[in-house]
């Protein structure tokens, strides 16, 4: 079994000061493994830990005309700014996939119900657990999960080494992109928000 934080953040990011090293020392301290680095914009703190000891899959958090989305298991930077439907066709030409998050969070860049409704059958995992949404806006993730029947996923959104592992999913090791989305969808996912205890999620 494996413990993965599906939402992390370095320095390369550019609203968080913790260099992409760092972030692999805590991850190693607290179990998780491999690494899930999903910078804004950007694949170079992920592909600086490459070169360490750590395992990592590299992801990105992109902008897109349609508002935000994460790919995972990529292999080259995606352009910011491109539609989501664009976006998509990049991550899938890469192997990628595509990663919902925080979907109904009004004080964070969300992705537009409109786009989420074009790209529906493309979109591998929903993100059912953020480190930093309520309860509410969760369990509304959970909803929309269970209706495109993807892969329910979970992170921490940190943006700092304390918040790093405050949410995770336990599963089985996986090995590749495809692997992943497999088993993903049996694993537990536990989480903390604020200090407060969040019980174990499970996909009905």
């Amino acid at each position: 079994m494996v413990k993965v934080d599906l939402h992390v953040h370095s320095s390369a990011s550019f609203d968080c000061s913790v260099e992409p090293v760092r972030v692999g020392e805590r991850c190693r301290r607290l179990g998780l493994s491999p690494i899930f680095l999903t910078d804004h914009n950007t694949i170079e703190g992920a592909l600086q830990l490459r070169d360490s000891p750590v395992s990592v899959v590299v992801g990105q958090e992109m902008r897109t005309a349609d508002g935000e989305l994460i790919g995972l298991f990529l292999s080259q930077a995606v352009p910011d700014g491109l539609s989501a439907k664009e976006t998509v066709r990049l991550m899938k030409a890469q192997g990628g996939l595509v990663y919902l998050e925080h979907p109904y969070d009004q004080f964070r860049l969300h992705l537009r119900e409109e786009a989420v409704e074009e790209i529906a059958e493309l979109i591998d995992i929903v993100e059912v657990w953020n480190g930093r949404s309520d309860r509410g806006i969760n369990r509304q993730a959970m909803q929309l999960c269970n209706a495109l029947g993807a892969a329910p996923g979970a992170g921490s959104d940190a943006h700092t080494l304390a918040d790093i592992g405050k949410v995770f999913v336990e599963m089985e090791a996986f090995d590749g992109a495809q692997d992943f989305l497999e088993k993903l969808r049996s694993g537990k996912i536990t989480g903390r928000r604020s200090g407060i205890h969040v019980p174990r999620l499970r996909r009905p």
